[in-house]
């Protein structure tokens, strides 16, 4: 390509303003539709993390299993999501960006209220143990 293409935007980029503590908020806003996919009758996950409003990483992807509810498409979507929170903090850390706490955002109750809640649910024993670890993360899940 020629050089003066990228001469044009030298000006344009992402602009990160620290929050008035000095610390750059990071906010994720997580949802999932239920058996989306005509096919295969699959769930889809989604998500986007803002710091400081501006968007830092998104995601779209085809869950592994088929949910057999809305709540376990959901907590599947949160699960994989506060997954991503992990590795993204640890990110932000290695990169030195102080960053106040996290905040993810669901749009289901019943997905929020069974990952705050760790007792066992006898209508919720089908989903895998592996998306049970969100009980051990102390991230702020909230509507």
């Amino acid at each position: 390509m020629d050089s003066t293409v990228y001469q044009r935007y030298v000006d344009v980029g992402l602009l990160f303003e620290k929050d008035v503590g000095g610390k750059q908020e990071c906010t994720c806003y997580v949802d999932s539709d239920y058996a989306g996919d005509l096919d295969k009758r699959r769930s889809t996950t989604r998500y986007v993390f803002t710091l400081s409003q501006a968007p830092m990483s998104w995601h779209c992807t085809l869950q592994c299993t088929i949910a057999l509810s809305t709540t376990k498409a959901e907590y599947m979507a949160l699960t994989e999501t506060v997954n991503e929170v992990i590795w993204f903090q640890s990110l932000m850390d290695d990169l030195g960006i102080e960053q106040g706490f996290l905040r993810v955002h669901c749009d289901s109750m019943s997905a929020i209220y069974l990952a705050k809640n760790q007792v066992y649910h006898a209508r919720t024993k089908h989903i895998d143990v592996k998306y049970h670890f969100v009980w051990d993360v102390k991230i702020e899940i909230s509507r």
